[in-house]
């Protein structure tokens, strides 16, 4: 199946070993650029080896214990990898509202606790060290991962881990700026070494963190008054156990419950370390419970400071905590890539560097955006260029020249807004608006004159665009419906979208990968002429309601004109008629609730007035406003995601957000689609 890379000789009678002893990442230090090494982001999870064997999945955390305890739909079925037998190293997330990892809520996934929030978890896989009867383990980690993507279905809760090549400075800037934990720096060339710390592997961490022994704890005041604070240690370089400070940030009542419960039996009179801290109030504990902490520094006592509880690690060995420290100096360049120019092989049309390996749903919304930070962001010099520029002319941006005609034209004069104003909103939320379109066919709609004149939709890419721009060509049996799409995974091809007036982006609801299994199923409350906002929430609210009796993830989004739109992320396995369909019926099952306000007619000239709940958008070249994506309205609105409880907000409306007042609200309140772009969900019958 995948003989390209295969160890030569090997043997398919080989025995599958039962565990591999996991491979581990020394201290980093500082980032750096090497065209040797590759970079992946560092997710802030669990370490879970996945062994698939006979259609089954076993689960190993890195010390062996069984991670189906706490993972059990991971193990539930191995469709997530194409291959009879196999051995995946990799790392389970919980993924929070925006989209990013959480360790918080993983813990309380873990912990089976049904009062805890049920965050989606997602396995990251990341490394490939057995495929059918052969051992990887000796091949280049490059090698590895190629075989790693091609093994993974798409969607479902596994995903291959992308990475970037040589360029870990500004990845890492990256993935500082969007509050994530850091990144892993990996030889390319490198080996799998089992159960060793190897140079090889590299942790660097935008946020100061580690392990840490529970010593005992404190009483706290207050509603605290049971555990006010953890006590911390260490082991040093003889092995033996050292105070390193206390934790009492991030104890919410539910985890200070928990850790009374498992620390009670642990209890001892006698402090479990040379030197304690003079705290007469202590209660010591056997050292045998493991967390993780994150805090501002270490002090000169060796001590740590400005501190907050992250979570429990289920399997860690108390006796291997020690305080990091970065070893040795940083890799030297020198070896060069695979193509001879100390970069990936992938490239794009014009032959500049691309970020290797960005799979469809291989992350969460923020996560894509650090994978390819340069790709997805415009920078605060490349805005103030754009401020600078005169009516015409070249600019910069995610280092791509895109040619800007007519700046000053008032797209939206009614809301004193120009064509310059358009391409500054689309590049500003390209960072959450790309991962919604990113390996899509995009069709467009085209407003040269703004709202007020006339438009035109356009499914085939222009003749004039630039070579950079990605491009997804669909054959149809009809040959009209036939077209060579723009796909939108770059901040310079909004650009270039923008400076074409295309007001209204319409991704496709399936991949270019998998063009004939839509990942979203869409909900379309198209009100009409007679439906006032308040209809148009009632009907949003009792798909609320059915949704969530069905236990499904659903996100909403008001479509900036007068309704609203609701995704559900699917696995990629169903045809477009089976999700129209089942859409169809849960349609009319909530539509059978309010009859008077719906009509299931085809033409709205024959609706009498009433809304429609459209169910054929879930089809082959139909498409719906993306989120984020600005409407052909006067003040310039925005299809703005929200969350299920403003539906009950009576300020809400459908126009209430623009291209001049979004950009706060994901300020505050995130990405609030990123969950759809988690593709793990079935369709349940009806």
């Amino acid at each position: 199946m995948y003989p390209a890379l295969l160890m030569p000789g090997s043997s398919r009678s080989t025995p599958m070993p039962d565990f591999v002893p996991p491979m581990l990442a020394r201290a980093g230090g500082t980032p750096f650029d090497d065209p040797a090494w590759l970079f992946e982001l560092k997710w802030d999870g669990y370490r879970v080896q996945a062994h698939v064997a006979d259609g089954k999945v076993r689960l190993w955390t890195r010390n062996r214990k069984d991670a189906g305890h706490y993972f059990p739909e991971l193990a539930r079925s191995a469709g997530w990898l194409s291959a009879d037998e196999a051995i995946v190293d990799g790392e389970v997330i919980a993924l929070d509202g925006e989209g990013r990892p959480s360790f918080e809520l993983l813990q309380v996934r873990a912990s089976g606790d049904p009062g805890g929030p049920r965050a989606p978890i997602v396995y990251q896989a990341f490394d490939f060290l057995w495929l059918d009867g052969r051992s990887l383990l000796d091949r280049p980690l490059e090698e590895r991962k190629v075989q790693l993507q091609g093994a993974i279905a798409e969607g479902g809760m596994a995903r291959y881990t992308s990475h970037v090549v040589g360029e870990g400075k500004a990845f890492f800037e990256a993935v500082r700026e969007q509050g994530l934990e850091g990144l892993v720096a990996k030889r390319r060339s490198g080996p799998y070494e089992p159960g060793r710390r190897s140079g090889s592997w590299l942790k660097i961490k935008a946020r100061r963190e580690q392990e840490f022994v529970v010593l005992g704890w404190e009483p706290g005041q207050g509603s605290h008054a049971d555990l006010g604070a953890l006590l911390l240690g260490v082991h040093d370089a003889d092995g033996g156990l050292r105070f390193a400070g206390e934790v009492g940030s991030g104890l919410d009542g539910r985890i200070r419950s928990r850790l009374l419960r498992d620390l009670a039996p642990l209890a001892v009179k006698t402090p479990p370390v040379v030197s304690p801290p003079r705290t007469p109030t202590a209660r010591w504990v056997e050292p045998r419970i493991v967390v993780r902490v994150e805090f501002a520094a270490w002090t000169r006592d060796d001590l740590i400071r400005q501190s907050t509880f992250k979570g429990l690690e289920i399997d860690s060995d108390p006796a291997a905590v020690v305080r990091e420290r970065v070893a040795g100096a940083q890799p030297g360049s020198g070896a060069r890539g695979p193509d001879g120019r100390g970069r990936s092989g992938v490239r794009g049309r014009s032959g500049e560097p691309k970020v290797a390996d960005r799979g469809t749903g291989s992350g969460a919304s923020g996560l894509e955006a650090v994978a390819a930070a340069s790709a997805l962001e415009a920078s605060e010099e490349e805005l103030g260029a754009l401020d600078r520029l005169g009516k015409s002319g070249r600019w910069t941006v995610g280092g791509r020249e895109v040619h800007l005609t007519n700046l000053d034209k008032a797209l939206f004069p009614e809301a004193g807004l120009t064509k310059r104003d358009l391409v500054r909103y689309y590049v500003t939320v390209a960072p959450v608006l790309l991962p919604y379109l990113h390996d899509r066919g995009l069709t467009l709609d085209r407003w040269p004159d703004g709202p007020g004149g006339p438009h035109f939709w356009n499914k085939e890419i222009p003749t004039y665009a630039p070579d950079w721009v990605a491009r997804w060509r669909h054959e149809s049996d009809d040959p009209s419906q036939s077209h060579t799409y723009v796909v939108a995974d770059h901040v310079a091809t909004l650009a270039f979208l923008a400076n074409q007036a295309a007001i209204d982006l319409h991704p496709w609801t399936s991949t270019t990968r998998r063009p004939d299994r839509p990942s979203w199923a869409l909900i379309d409350i198209d009100p009409g002429s007679l439906t006032t906002w308040e209809e148009v929430v009632a009907m949003a609210r009792l798909y609320r309601t059915a949704l969530g009796h069905l236990g499904l993830r659903a996100y909403p989004k008001v479509t900036g004109k007068r309704g609203v739109h609701v995704y559900l992320p699917i696995a990629p396995r169903y045809s477009f008629r089976e999700t129209s369909d089942w859409v169809e019926r849960l349609s009319r099952a909530v539509g059978s609730q309010v009859p008077d306000l719906i009509s299931w007619e085809w033409t709205v000239a024959e609706r009498g007035g009433r809304a429609r709940l459209d169910f054929t958008q879930n089809a082959p070249n139909k498409t719906l406003a993306a989120p984020y994506a600005v409407r052909p309205t006067a003040m310039a609105s925005v299809s703005a995601p929200i969350a299920w409880e403003e539906l009950d907000d009576p300020a809400l409306r459908p126009d209430r957000w623009t291209i001049v007042t979004l950009p706060e609200r994901l300020a505050e309140r995130g990405d609030l689609f990123a969950g759809a772009l988690a593709f793990d969900q079935e369709l349940p019958k009806l």
